[in-house]
């Protein structure tokens, strides 16, 4: 029996793959081990969207070459930066263009696998990376080889953090999660963002059958989940390339009955521009309370630069309808700050269209070059230095307007919260 050690450094979409991935292999007889110098196989799941996260998977790829196994490179890593991986790295790569959309190219690795990947099912909870070498790893592994035990943490621990944040509250989303039922609707996206460095490793999109989701959803209900995220790479497009809609899909699955609730992440605004209409009939069940909708700025002229839709008064307009049709709804966004040419006046622009727009909680990320990007030919490029006044600034900002502020540990990513989405029905 071989051992195969799977570990992924990425966004919510790869760990659903890697979950796929620790199902095939399960299915084909492997043992999945929890530390990687007892693998034969070391299965690495690795993201180049941003410079800081490829500088830490090309890291995280030279510390796993240190051990006696075989080890493969997947994710948007190999798309991306093929030449840096190469400078490390020289075995065998497979993408995500690959595992998501030509499932065979995992079965010309594992030819002698009897159960082929594309007969394992699109995962719905994500994977959880597992090293026994940490304590709290192992205590991980316990509870999830005691299932008791790790339904009744869940449950106190959801219901401290629910009544201290309260339930739509973007901190109480992140921490609290598990369990959600994560469902992918599509792969994919067609959208050219200048500053977009994954397209060409995610490819262009493809939606899931109609009946498929609805069935992932159903399951979903009867196994007793009461959370729901629905994602993809751009999640608004879905059934454009099967004559259907994502209106049509979110009619059919809020007409379903049962105590549940769903979060709807990077939904772009030329999508909620188009259904708008249709949305604000759907938002008044109240079944979906937090809807993400990454706006990158709040200035015209910088999201032309972008390639995104640009008219923000619009956005702002369409905000506040879906916040009347649904006042307890959390709407999430994400910026992008310092993507050049961008001013100190257009910066401030975008902080006064959060305030403006009730947005409930987001992130503001540094602007990262990625190679091969239109935005990394537009010039000039904004100074780290005044990034990160301009942060600086934004935590002030955010402060007098009664959000909470804290900062991710690394690439400096920014995170606010209004306070005012703690409070419940």
């Amino acid at each position: 029996m071989k051992k195969i050690y799977i570990y992924t450094h990425s966004c919510k979409l790869r760990f659903l793959d890697a979950s796929r991935v620790r199902s095939y292999f399960s299915h084909n007889n492997y043992k999945i081990v929890n530390k990687p110098k007892d693998a034969d196989i070391i299965f690495f799941i690795g993201c180049a969207a941003i410079d800081y996260i490829t500088d830490e998977s090309l890291h995280m790829v030279k510390e796993f070459q240190k051990y006696d196994a075989e080890l493969i490179v997947a994710g948007c890593l190999p798309n991306i930066e093929k030449e840096k991986l190469g400078d490390v790295f020289a075995g065998r790569t497979i993408d995500t263009k690959d595992l998501d959309k030509d499932p065979d190219k995992m079965d010309e690795l594992f030819p002698e696998n009897r159960i082929k990947f594309r007969e394992i099912d699109d995962a719905n909870i994500s994977f959880q990376n597992l090293n026994e070498g940490k304590s709290v790893e192992a205590i991980k592994k316990i509870f999830r080889n005691m299932r008791w035990i790790e339904n009744t943490y869940v449950r106190i621990k959801g219901h401290v953090l629910k009544n201290i944040m309260g339930e739509h509250s973007f901190f109480y989303n992140v921490l609290i999660d598990e369990p959600m039922y994560r469902m992918r609707i599509s792969w994919g996206c067609n959208c050219n963002c200048s500053y977009c460095g994954i397209k060409e490793a995610i490819g262009s999109h493809k939606s899931k059958p109609l009946e498929q989701v609805i069935e992932e959803f159903r399951n979903g209900l009867d196994k007793g989940h009461k959370h729901f995220m629905m994602n993809a790479d751009d999640i608004g497009a879905y059934g454009t390339d099967i004559n259907s809609s994502f209106t049509e899909l979110l009619d059919k699955m809020t007409n379903i009955p049962g105590e549940y609730q769903i979060s709807i992440a990077n939904l772009s605004p030329r999508w909620l521009i188009k259904y708008i209409d249709d949305l604000e009939e759907i938002f008044k069940r109240q079944k979906i309370i937090r809807l993400g909708v990454p706006i990158q700025s709040g200035s015209s002229r910088i999201l032309k630069l972008m390639n995104r839709f640009h008219d923000t008064e619009k956005i702002k307009e369409v905000f506040i309808r879906l916040k009347t049709a649904f006042p307890m709804l959390s709407l999430h966004t994400h910026i992008i700050v310092g993507f050049p040419t961008e001013t100190d006046e257009e910066f401030k622009q975008t902080l006064s269209f959060i305030k403006k727009s009730n947005i409930s909680a987001g992130q503001l990320n540094i602007f990262s070059r990625k190679a091969g990007a239109e935005a990394e030919r537009i010039e000039p490029k904004i100074s780290q230095d005044e990034i990160y006044k301009r942060l600086k600034y934004a935590k002030e900002f955010f402060k007098k307007v009664e959000y909470n502020v804290t900062y991710k540990s690394k690439g400096k990513v920014f995170l606010f919260d209004k306070m005012d989405s703690y409070i419940q029905h």
